[in-house]
């Protein structure tokens, strides 16, 4: 089998994905226009544009998309197609990360929000499925009491539905710091937590990430310029949470000579890939992973390892975890790394 092939039937587990930035396109225009919420006929664009300069212009991708979060019926009926996206790459297990207070500019409350997330997953991973857990974001840009107020509301649905928390926004403007308050809250509720970390050159960050207990980071390219804190990662088991295009496009690194998947991997840090957006990075999970294979010289064998890592950090429950080995086992019978082509 080829390459490209085994890369996109192998059953894969992904860690760092947002929801409103892997909407599926052609449902994104057909709501939007039905809606009313953009005039029909409007160019719409949901993808980063080749030229994106930073984090900060990234981000600015996500305001459509949010436009359709902001109903109980939207939420669910988009939560369930990313699933079915998800199902064609063969993502047995999924992470999806929302920001719930993005979805309350028409109303609804939290509550709502968080039922239709629960409601669109039953709907998707029946038709399909994909395992899935949902990761709630506090936002850099809120308040702590928001984002305090939003971590309550979460732990009513946590673990069946939420299974971890995350940091997420402009890492640049608004330091972890400033959100000291929250992690110490989700640690004293037993919350495992993932932070954006390093996304935009900050060593501090990922000090931070690592003196609030943090269990897992979102990018973590910055570990790249300090020895001591990348040992430090390795001997506390803080696992990373790679993106490499998305990586690329927000200029987190200058280009694929400067990408650190490899001295990450050798350094012994629980490295996993991932897409970060579907949607506004124009990726998959396979494509993730051949980019890693032209550009830093994965191999076959290690493709596993790198799956399993994502498997063993996440926020799955055992059960989740243990029938994922066991599907990638009995693919790796069937489809041997060894046995790959490579074009």
């Amino acid at each position: 089998m080829e390459r490209k092939q085994w890369l996109a039937e192998i059953p894969k587990v992904e860690l760092h994905c947002h929801l409103d930035g892997s909407l599926p396109p052609e449902a994104m225009t057909d709501y939007l226009t039905r809606t009313g919420r953009v005039p029909a006929g409007r160019q719409l664009r949901y993808s980063v544009p080749a030229d994106c300069t930073s984090l900060a212009d990234y981000l600015t991708c996500f305001d459509l998309p949010l436009l359709c979060l902001q109903t109980e019926d939207s939420i669910a009926d988009f939560v369930a197609a990313v699933l079915r996206e998800a199902a064609r790459e063969r993502v047995f297990y999924l992470e999806l990360r929302f920001a719930p207070m993005f979805s309350q500019a028409e109303g609804l409350t939290l509550e709502q929000v968080f039922a239709a997330v629960q409601r669109g997953r039953e709907i998707g991973t029946a038709e399909t499925g994909v395992r899935c857990g949902f990761l709630a974001c506090a936002m850099r840009n809120l308040s702590p009491a928001q984002n305090l107020e939003m971590l309550e509301e979460a732990t009513l649905w946590y673990p069946d539905l939420i299974c971890g928390l995350d940091l997420a926004g402009d890492e640049a403007a608004h330091p972890t710091r400033e959100q000291e308050q929250l992690f110490r809250r989700a640690r004293e509720l037993g919350i495992p937590f993932t932070i954006h970390s390093g996304e935009t050159g900050s060593v501090e960050n990922l000090e931070a990430a690592l003196s609030y207990g943090a269990a897992r980071v979102g990018h973590g390219i910055a570990l790249q310029k300090s020895p001591a804190l990348l040992r430090a990662y390795a001997e506390a088991g803080i696992s990373v949470e790679l993106c490499p295009l998305s990586n690329l496009q927000t200029r987190a690194v200058p280009g694929w000579e400067a990408y650190p998947f490899r001295q990450f991997y050798e350094a012994g840090l629980t490295v996993s890939v991932n897409t970060d957006n579907r949607t506004v990075s124009g990726t998959t999970m396979a494509a993730e992973l051949e980019r890693l294979c032209v550009h830093c010289g994965l191999t076959p064998a290690e493709v596993p390892a790198l799956l399993r890592n994502a498997n063993r950090c996440s926020f799955a429950p055992p059960q989740v975890k243990a029938d994922y080995e066991a599907a990638l086992q009995a693919f790796l019978r069937r489809n041997p790394p060894e046995e790959v082509t490579i074009p």
